[in-house]
C-alpha cells in the first residue's frame, strides 16, 4: 500500500544508518525503527480513514408500486405487457365481475323506479290541487246559498224558509269538510312528492353509485406513470389482493426535479467529520467499463440521515434489549452527482462504491500545516478509489471468483 511506503523512511534511514557504519542488519539493530514505522503507519491510515471515508455499503434506490386488485376474481383481460409504459388512469387488467355487474342492473333499475313513482306523485298532487280547487268553487256556492237564506232570515222575509236554511247549511259544512279532506290530501301527496320520493331516490342513487364502485373495482388502473416490471399474471389466474403477492410491479417515471440520488452506509464514527455539501465521489457496478470513462464520477453530499434504523422501536411483546441487535446501524448519507447530465449514466438499484473528501478541516487543526497535509491527502485516496474501481471490474467479471 501507498500508506507502506511513505511510512517505511524510519527504516530505511536506519539501514542506510547501519550500512554506512558497516555494521549487521538484524532484526535487534532495526527493531526501534520498525517500531516507528508500524507508529506511523497506523497512524497515517487512521488519520486517512477519519477524515476520508468510504463506503462500499452504497446504492441507487428507487421505489414500485406493487399493483393488486381491491376486488378478487378470476382475471378475464390483461390489457398490458412487461415493459409497457402506462400513464396514470390505463386499464391494467380485469377480473370477473358478472355478479357486479347485476348489481349495478339492479341498483340502476331501483333508481328508474323511484324516479317513475316520483313523476306519479307529481302528477297526483297536481291533481289533487284540482280537485282541491274545485271543491272550493263549490264551498264558494255552499257559503253563497247560506248566506242568502241567513239574509232572508234576518230580514224576515216571506221568501225564508226554515228547511232551505238547514239543507242550506248541512251543504255548506260538507263542502267545508271535503275541502279539508282535499287539502289534507294535497299536503300528504306533496310531501311524499317533496320528501319522501326524493328521499328514496338519494338512497336509490347511493346504492348505485356503491354497486358501481364495487363494479369499477374489478377494472384495475395504473396510479401513476410508470413502466410495467415483474407481470406474471395471465387469463384465468386468480387476482392477488396483498401487495406480497402482487400481479405485477410499476417502477414509476422519476420526476424532472427529482433526479437519482446515491444513499450510502457510512460508519457513525465518522459522523464527526461527515457534513452537507463535502465533495463526494461515486463509482456503481454498473457503469463500470475497462476504459474507465464516466466510471466515477463527482458528486456531492446533500443530506446526513439524523436518525440510525437499528434503533426504531416497534410495539412488541416483551421490552426492547440493545444487545439483540446484530449490528450497530448505519450512518445514512445521501449523494447526488455534481453535472446533471451524468445522471442518465446511473441504473437505478445498483450498488456503488462512495468516497468522500475532508476539504475543512475544523478544530485544533484549523488552518495548521498538519490540517493541509490531511486535506491534501485525499489524492492519495482518490487513487486508491480507482484502484478499488479496478478491482470491482476484475472481480465482477468473474476473474475474481464473482458469479
Amino acid at each position: 500500500m501507498i500508506e507502506l511506503l511513505i511510512t517505511c523512511f524510519p527504516l530505511l534511514l536506519r539501514i542506510a544508518y547501519l550500512r554506512f557504519r558497516k555494521r549487521p542488519v538484524t532484526l535487534y539493530n532495526v527493531h526501534r525503527a520498525l517500531f516507528v514505522w508500524i507508529v506511523l503507519f497506523i497512524a497515517l491510515i487512521f488519520t486517512v480513514e477519519y477524515y476520508h471515508p468510504d463506503t462500499r455499503d452504497a446504492l441507487i434506490p428507487y421505489r414500485i408500486v406493487p399493483v393488486v386488485t381491491e376486488q378478487g376474481g378470476t382475471v378475464t383481460h390483461v390489457a398490458v405487457r412487461a415493459g409497457q409504459t402506462v400513464k396514470p388512469e390505463d386499464l391494467l387488467f380485469t377480473v370477473e365481475d358478472s355478479s357486479e355487474t347485476a348489481a349495478v342492473a339492479s341498483a340502476q333499475a331501483g333508481v328508474e323506479e323511484v324516479k317513475s313513482q316520483l313523476e306519479v306523485a307529481k302528477a297526483k298532487v297536481t291533481e289533487a290541487k284540482h280537485q282541491l280547487d274545485e271543491a272550493k268553487a263549490v264551498l264558494s256556492d255552499a257559503n253563497l246559498t247560506l248566506k242568502n237564506q241567513e239574509k232572508l232570515r234576518d230580514t224576515k222575509s216571506p221568501a225564508y224558509s226554515l228547511d232551505k236554511y238547514l239543507r242550506a247549511k248541512s251543504a255548506q259544512e260538507a263542502q267545508a269538510a271535503e275541502v279539508a279532506a282535499q287539502q289534507s290530501n294535497v299536503t300528504t301527496l306533496q310531501l311524499n312528492a317533496d320528501r319522501v320520493l326524493p328521499s328514496r331516490l338519494t338512497e336509490a342513487r347511493a346504492r348505485l353509485n356503491e354497486a358501481q364502485v364495487t363494479l369499477d373495482k374489478t377494472r384495475v388502473h395504473s396510479s401513476v406513470a410508470g413502466r410495467i416490471e415483474q407481470l406474471t399474471l395471465h387469463v384465468g389466474d386468480r387476482a392477488g389482493q396483498f401487495v406480497a403477492s402482487p400481479a405485477m410491479v410499476i417502477v414509476p417515471e422519476r420526476a424532472a426535479d427529482d433526479p437519482p440520488e446515491i444513499i450510502g452506509g457510512f460508519s457513525q464514527t465518522n459522523s464527526a467529520v461527515l457534513h452537507v455539501g463535502m465533495p463526494a465521489e461515486v463509482a456503481c457496478e454498473s457503469n463500470i467499463n475497462n476504459g474507465m470513462k464516466d466510471t466515477v464520477l463527482a458528486a456531492r453530499v446533500t443530506r446526513i440521515q439524523d436518525v440510525i434504523s437499528t434503533g426504531q422501536i416497534a410495539p412488541k411483546g416483551y421490552l426492547l434489549q440493545p444487545s439483540e441487535q446484530v449490528r450497530t446501524g448505519d450512518l445514512v448519507v445521501h449523494v447526488k452527482l455534481e453535472y446533471p447530465e451524468q445522471q442518465k449514466l446511473l441504473i437505478e438499484g445498483s450498488r456503488c462504491l462512495v468516497q468522500v473528501y475532508t476539504t475543512r478541516i475544523s478544530g485544533s487543526l484549523a488552518g495548521t500545516f498538519m490540517g493541509g497535509v490531511i486535506e491534501a491527502w485525499a489524492l492519495e485516496k482518490a487513487l486508491i478509489m480507482r484502484m478499488k474501481v479496478w478491482a470491482m471490474l476484475f472481480v465482477g467479471t468473474g476473474l475474481g471468483g464473482g458469479d
